[in-house]
């Protein structure tokens, strides 16, 4: 399933990128996610690197979410948890993302989420962030229905970043 996200921000493309790159945006999407009631219970940076302009990160997230009893057999909490690996490079003004599940390696290949970042200038001091990517969950039955809940939950997450964004950008 192929998605994409575009949010316009009434923030220069420097200003924008600035908060991007932000050590303290982790923390401020964390509460933002909260209060916006997006179904992840935490999101903390495992790592860190920024280096001729390129930022190397990755943030562990932890969902939120009450698992139907016929899942709670086959699901641990710990299995609802993914990294996301993001290379951002400011001169480009664009990056490429990847989902890690938090599962046991050979069953890796029963899910994917890759795309890319990017930000373009709209002139007037203003900005567009656009997110695309790919998502696929290789099983039978409820293959389309997760899909679109897994898309839904994507999409408020992104939500919830472009609101971080803007507080962030604004005090840049």
């Amino acid at each position: 399933m192929h998605f994409a996200i575009a949010h316009e921000f009434d923030i220069p493309l420097d200003a924008l990128e600035l908060a991007v790159i932000s050590p303290n945006l982790v923390d401020k999407f964390g509460a933002t996610v909260h209060k916006l009631g997006v179904g992840i219970e935490k999101v903390t940076e495992r790592s860190r690197s920024l280096k001729n302009g390129t930022l190397e990160r990755v943030w562990h997230y932890q969902a939120h979410i009450k698992l139907p009893k016929f899942a709670r057999g086959y699901v641990t909490p710990d299995m609802t948890a993914w990294d996301e690996q993001t290379i951002y490079e400011m001169g480009k003004h664009r990056g490429r993302w990847t989902i890690v599940p938090n599962v046991k390696p050979e069953w890796r290949k029963y899910f994917s989420a890759t795309g890319t970042y990017a930000i373009e200038p709209l002139g007037d001091g203003r900005s567009r962030r656009v997110v695309q990517g790919d998502l696929e969950l290789r099983v039978r039955v409820v293959r389309q229905v997760a899909e679109r809940l897994m898309l839904g939950e994507i999409k408020k997450a992104f939500e919830a970043e472009a609101a971080t964004l803007r507080d962030i950008a604004t005090l840049i």
